[in-house]
């Protein structure tokens, strides 16, 4: 463990640093009688050292979805993220997602109050990022994460979004 400590936190090099990125995350949230699929739009914070990178991300509810008058919302939700570069000399990079997800969904029926329930455990998933050419810091990512699996109960994400490097 401290091995890998001082490996992603270790000194700053020409391949680390401090990144921002910004997708818009389709969600599905799938039970034994249907789906429904709210959308986010998340905003993240990572460190990057080589081949890994550490990620906090919060998502924020940008619409709403219902199912049979079932409306539901996700009003935050946030993930700690670990994502480790399968192979770093691709310009196409194929990530591997490992990490911690708390999601919020709020639901109502026609007439009937709000209620909110929270759903939080292990996530994982896979991406894909390329660096564009012209500015080689901005890179373009596509990510499929599992936020929370259940009994009856799926929560998928989809992102599309961008990240910058510092």
């Amino acid at each position: 463990m401290q091995l890998l400590l001082l490996v992603v936190f270790g000194a700053q090099t020409a391949d680390a640093g401090i990144y921002l990125g910004s997708s818009v995350s389709f969600i599905n949230i799938k039970t034994d009688t249907g789906s429904t699929s709210p959308n986010t739009l998340d905003i993240s914070l990572g460190y990057t050292k080589d081949v890994h990178k550490i990620e906090f991300v919060i998502l924020s509810g940008i619409s709403d979805d219902n199912l049979n008058q079932l409306v539901t919302d996700i009003p935050i939700a946030s993930s700690l993220l670990y994502r480790f570069t399968a192979n770093p000399r691709s310009s196409l990079q194929i990530e591997l997602i490992l990490g911690y997800s708390q999601v919020e969904i709020e639901s109502s029926y026609v007439d009937v109050p709000k209620t909110t329930e929270t759903f939080s455990g292990v996530s994982w998933g896979a991406g894909l990022e390329e660096a564009l050419d012209s500015i080689p810091r901005l890179k373009l990512r596509a990510d499929f994460i599992q936020l929370y699996r259940g009994d009856r109960l799926k929560i998928n994400s989809f992102n599309v979004g961008a990240r910058y490097e510092f």
